[in-house]
Formats: C-alpha cells, structure tokens, sequence
C-alpha cells in the first residue's frame, strides 16, 4: 500500500458559504441526489450500480450546501470484515466511499472535492484507516479526481470484481486527524526528477538496443504484473510475434542512454481504429530498474511528446495498468488526464487505465 503525503491542490477551494453537513439516510436532499446518481450511472452504462448499499447502515450520509442550496452528496460504510469477491475479505478498519453526487449545474466548483475531504475527515474520526470505492471506465472526470486526492488502483472488489468496465481504488488515511479542511493527498513516490544528461536517440523498431528493452520490459514487467493479459500468448507465436505485430504500427522509437548504455525506449504509434484521427499513442515507455526515478521516464515521453508535434499530431494518447501507480503518477505529472478507455482497450479489459493529452 502506497502511503501519502500533502499534494499541492490544482482545483479552487470552496468558496464561502459552502458548508458539510451529516443527515438522516432519509433526508430529503440525500435522497433525492442518491436517487439522480443512479439515474445517471443508469443512463451512462446501462443499468444503475448494482453494488450493495443500504443508507441506514452508513458510517455518514453528507450533503454539501451552496449559499444553503444542496449541491453534492457522498456517503460512507464501513466494509471491515466484509467478503472482497477475490475470495478473501476487506481488512479491519476499512471504509467504502458510495454514491459520490454533484448537481449538473454546479459542477466544476469544487464541490465533490470538498464531499470527499468530508469523507476522510468522517472515516478518520470513526477509527478508519483506509478507503477503497469504485468507479467505472465511462466517468474519467471521477477517475482523475481520485487520482489527484491520493487514491490508487487497487483490484476490483466486491459486486465489481471481474467487470471489464469498474475500476477500483483505495486510499491510506493518516493516522493522526489533520486540522480542517483535510488536505488533498498524493502518492509518497513523487515522479522522477529532470535530469539532463540523458540522451535520447531515434532508432527504427528492430533496433538491437530497443529490441533488447522491449523484450526486458516484456519478461520482468509486463508479463509479470499482468499475466492474465499473456495467458495464449505462447500459442500464438509468443513474444517476437506479439513485438512484430506491435511494430506494424509504430512510427517512432526512442531509446534514452547515458554514457552509451541503453537505459529506456518508448515508442509513437498509429492508434487502432476509433481514436480521433489526429491522434497518436504512446507505446512501450520502459526504463531498466537501475535508471528508474533518474529521470529518464520523464525524458523518454517529454521527447515523444516533441515527435508527436513535429508530425502534427493534435493529441497523446496513452494506455498503463492499474498495477502501475509510479507510471500513472509521472503521467499525470506531465499533464496526462483520464479519458475513456479507447479501442482496444475497451475490450474485455480489467486491468487498463486510458490517458490523454492535448498537444495543441
């Protein structure tokens, strides 16, 4: 688990007038605004969220008020003790974050930020320790949110383990109450520092060093981490077959050295039918373990991004797993933002978190 630490807040702070206030499960505004997050979940997937939630059971039932008008709600359980869905249960102590609601027209303001430090301060002062919720792949404005309040993915729990279209997280609390307003958090493992002694060279896809990093990121990473995703590869040619294939679309490679020795490669390519045409995908960002957090990850997209530019493309996209917080941290470091996920990983796909960045 990742521990955190204060991280500087891109988002307005409420303003004044804004206020947190616990309620009855069957208050009006609660009620109401639970009753509209369902309509919307129903309305974006198909089916209102399925996972189990019973409001007189809630640890806290908060609604946010604007100038006295209610305009956000979340609401807290405790799940401690309870089954997971991965065949184990949820550790002591940990609370589940439900039912996370914003009124249409005040969207943009703040406000879900404020029910979640809400949420913290109520799980914090009920002996909580930690807080897991869910999400899904067609709300990425949710997903950034939670990213940039410290959470990181964690596996699907629960109703939602398995579903191709959930995505799960958890966040350590502090041990100690922070003083209101509690602070946004962020992940201890900062992203790597800038170096500039990096020296990044364009190579063509079979190069030996790049195929060398590939193959390296294939068998200690990749592989690894995700080997639900690389269960038939073997019968279907195995690695080299997969990295021929990959290379058909490719247009670009870089491999980082310093001092001559390949240390990372990261590649463009033409991204599968679906993406916006004026779209390219960044592909096999890898950085052997003895230059990571050198700055070399940092370099290796930071010159994509100016390749990209230079063959006119409007917008970076880019594709990590939920097991890789250190990866999603540096992206969002470099102005990378939730999207939903694009083709093809919005597929049977678990495991996939999806990216974008303006370019222009």
């Amino acid at each position: 688990m990742t521990s955190a630490h204060v991280l500087p807040d891109d988002v307005a702070r409420p303003t004044p007038g804004v206020t947190v206030t616990a309620v009855s499960g069957d208050d009006p505004a609660a009620e109401r605004m639970r009753a509209r997050q369902q309509a919307e979940i129903a309305a974006r997937y198909g089916s209102p969220d399925a996972g189990e939630f019973v409001v007189e059971t809630a640890v806290a039932n908060l609604v946010v008020r604007d100038a006295g008008d209610p305009v956000a709600f979340v609401a807290l359980r405790d799940v401690s003790g309870e089954p997971d869905g991965r065949g184990g249960v949820h550790p002591p102590r940990t609370g589940e974050v439900k039912r996370l609601w914003v009124e249409p027209s005040h969207r943009g303001r703040g406000h879900a930020r404020t029910a979640m430090r809400a949420a913290h301060r109520h799980a914090m002062a009920a002996g909580l320790e930690r807080v897991v919720l869910e999400t899904g792949t067609l709300q990425p404005e949710s997903i950034d949110l939670y990213l940039s309040l410290g959470y990181v993915p964690t596996e699907s729990y629960g109703h939602y383990a398995g579903d191709p279209l959930s995505r799960c997280f958890v966040l350590d609390l502090p041990t100690d109450a922070p003083a209101a307003p509690a602070p946004d958090l962020a992940p201890a493992a900062a992203p790597d520092l800038p170096r500039t002694d990096v020296e990044l060279r364009a190579v063509a896809w079979d190069d030996p060093d790049a195929a060398a990093l590939r193959r390296e990121m294939h068998e200690t990473s990749s592989a690894v981490l995700y080997p639900e995703l690389f269960a038939g590869l073997e019968s279907a040619g195995g690695f080299d077959a997969l990295d021929a294939y990959t290379g058909e679309h490719v247009v670009a490679t870089l491999v980082a050295y310093r001092d001559g020795d390949p240390l990372g490669c990261a590649s463009l390519q033409r991204p599968a039918p679906g993406a916006p045409a004026d779209a390219l995908e960044v592909k096999k960002v890898f950085v052997r373990e003895r230059a990571r957090r050198t700055g070399t990850g940092r370099a290796l997209v930071t010159g994509l991004e100016g390749v990209a530019r230079e063959r006119g493309a409007a917008t970076l996209l880019l594709e990590t797993g939920i097991r890789q917080p250190g990866a999603i941290a540096l992206y969002r470091s470099l102005g990378y933002r939730a999207v939903r996920t694009f083709p093809p990983y919005d597929e049977d796909n678990p495991v996939a978190l999806c990216f974008a960045k303006p370019l222009t």
